[in-house]
């Protein structure tokens, strides 16, 4: 009788030895399904359009004397990220340095954004975008920093291309090519 004893205790011991210490919930199941990500090229365009009411940003060092208008909207399009509704996609001024080059001084103007697709979902993006005052070349990027619905969670970099001056609104319109991450839900 003893034997047996030991022996239940010892199938006891080694049983509860070899359980999981972990036990999945439904919840950690739903958030683990949510971390799935899928990564996609964009190509695009878009359009900022100064609101000149909003005041000048003047960039530092201010003796320069170069200044950008402080915020205003943005439009666009982009195949994977849809058509922006202009009347409420932002952008904002966050910083302007300007570094003198051989080429003349280039503005290095960084932008926050606030854009709403027409499907209803916001994306928010960091711009950097460099002007060369002197000969008027443009470059730069968008970071796409985090979003709404369908764009929750959203990362990428798209490239600013073919940048140009639109005489009309003085704004800058440019192409967009690069690559984004979506969570899959």
């Amino acid at each position: 009788m003893k034997r047996i004893i030991f022996l239940l205790i010892g199938i006891f011991i080694v049983a509860t030895a070899c359980q999981d210490d972990f036990v999945e919930t439904d919840d950690s199941l739903k958030s683990a399904k949510s971390e799935k990500t899928q990564t996609f090229q964009i190509k695009g365009w878009a359009e900022v359009i100064p609101d000149w009411d909003s005041g000048m940003f003047t960039c530092t060092p201010e003796e320069y004397e170069i200044a950008f208008c402080t915020r205003g909207w943005v439009m666009g399009h982009g195949n994977i990220l849809g058509t922006v509704v202009r009347e409420q996609s932002t952008y904002e001024k966050v910083s302007c340095d300007v570094t003198m080059t051989p080429d003349g001084p280039v503005a290095h103007n960084v932008v926050s954004a606030d854009v709403l697709r027409t499907n209803g979902n916001r994306t928010y993006v960091i711009s950097h975008m460099y002007i060369n005052v002197a000969t008027g070349d443009i470059w730069g990027h968008n970071e796409l920093v985090g979003g709404t619905g369908r764009f929750d969670g959203i990362s990428g970099t798209i490239q600013i291309l073919n940048a140009v001056v639109v005489p009309e609104t003085g704004g800058i319109s440019w192409e967009e090519e690069g690559e984004i991450t979506l969570i899959l839900k």
